[in-house]
């Protein structure tokens, strides 16, 4: 059951509007729960631009990073995947982004909970004036029983209860803008709270008009000491294609080789054997992130230990992705990336790659740099992470950019 609270005195005000608030809230709702479901035909890339801070008697920037994803909605269940990919991974989000905080809902879970869950309450909160457009505002609440924002407190996700706000356009009945506030947090969810603010527009799609999230602002306080804040923005909206895919046991890279074109095979690679690289495209600090695709040329046979033949020929192309685009300031500024290839291509084949180049141990020293990640296992060796130091706000990785790495052994 929907609890409407406080808008029968509304609807007998009404208002400066002259419009009934509670007949555009079910109006409104009835929209709004369509265009929910609707979210599902739909496909978007999510970039994340995450600032982490540290408090004290003032708030300093202590770094930033970039995450790249695509998102899509089932059965009110955010999927994701990476950029490109052929398929979406349904499980969770952190799965796919192993540092660093993360959240779902914005692109379509928090419509779900707040606009077709029982036991949401409303309440109207007045008339307010946005770019010259009146807007009706309400406050909403949604207990745990009917919540479906989860937080991870420790290793297990939980149901948690949250409130907040929300504006609607009385002609259109278009929502704007969606806040939303944490309750009472779970037992060891890592954080003290956290609020998210939704802008929401019209974008055309195909044939159709459609309202999608078109910004999400996240800010989280950690700890006395710490907080973060959150910067998502939705863009390349479009209809499924045929051939997407949902996939509930996919690897995290979601690579398809066979999909991609080009004979499927492989190369038994030894572990060890050196491998220089050169980049194929630059890498730009400003605008590269986690996730991107990447991929680099060998510069020189890659040849069997004490042996004259050829694994991997000169000039073949390894693929793979961005793992981290990182910007740091204290205490020393530099730049992190890493980066992981996961596949090698040459004459129509496509065979397993993996390698690990090892970062600078001087430069690691010298900055003091944090190289660890929430991460574990031997998928998570084949990285290779470059360092940078400058006072500049940005740098560019050059095409050609060379490096040395060592082959691993590579999975199916």
């Amino acid at each position: 059951m929907v609890v409407v609270a406080g808008l029968l005195a509304a609807a007998a005000a009404r208002g400066q509007h002259g419009r009934d608030p509670a007949a555009v809230l079910e109006q409104a709702r009835a929209r709004l729960q369509a265009m929910a479901r609707n979210l599902e035909k739909y496909v978007c890339t999510e970039t994340i631009n995450r600032s982490y801070f540290q408090r004290g008697e003032s708030t300093r920037l202590d770094s930033t990073d970039r995450v790249r994803l695509e998102v899509s909605l089932a059965q009110g269940r955010e999927l994701h995947s990476w950029p490109g990919a052929t398929r979406f991974d349904a499980r969770d989000v952190d799965a796919l982004i192993r540092n660093g905080p993360v959240s779902t809902g914005a692109f379509g879970g928090y419509l779900a909970s707040v606009f077709e869950q029982p036991g949401v309450t409303f309440e109207y909160a007045g008339e307010q004036t946005v770019n010259g457009r009146a807007m009706f505002e309400y406050r909403y609440r949604v207990p745990v029983e009917a919540s479906r924002f989860e937080i991870k407190a420790p290793t297990a996700w939980r149901a948690a209860a949250y409130e907040g706000s929300f504006q609607i356009d009385p002609e259109s009945l278009e929502l704007k803008r969606l806040t939303v506030r944490t309750g009472e947090l779970p037992a060891g969810a890592g954080f003290c709270k956290a609020s998210t603010t939704l802008e929401y527009e019209r974008v055309h799609i195909g044939d159709s008009d459609v309202v999608l999230p078109r910004q999400s602002e996240l800010e989280i306080v950690m700890d006395e000491s710490r907080e973060a804040r959150n910067v998502t923005t939705f863009s390349k909206c479009r209809e499924y294609q045929a051939e997407s895919a949902i996939s509930f046991d996919a690897p995290a890279s979601g690579e398809s080789p066979a999909a991609r074109g080009g004979g499927r095979g492989r190369v038994a690679l030894p572990i060890g054997l050196p491998v220089a690289l050169a980049l194929m495209e630059p890498i730009d600090s400003a605008t590269a992130a986690a996730g991107d695709e990447i991929a680099a040329k060998v510069i020189k046979p890659v040849r069997r230990a004490a042996s004259t033949e050829t694994l991997i020929p000169a000039g073949a192309i390894v693929r793979g992705r961005i793992r981290r685009v990182e910007h740091h300031l204290l205490p020393s500024r530099y730049f992190l990336v890493a980066i992981a290839f996961n596949r090698v291509e040459w004459q129509g084949l496509v065979s397993p790659f993996a390698a690990r180049s090892e970062p600078d141990a001087a430069l690691v020293k010298e900055l003091d740099a944090n190289l660890a990640l929430r991460e574990t296992g031997f998928r998570f060796w084949g990285v290779g992470t470059f360092l940078w130091r400058t006072a500049k706000s940005s740098t560019v990785i050059p095409a050609g950019f060379e490096s040395k790495w060592f082959t691993l052994v590579a999975g199916r």
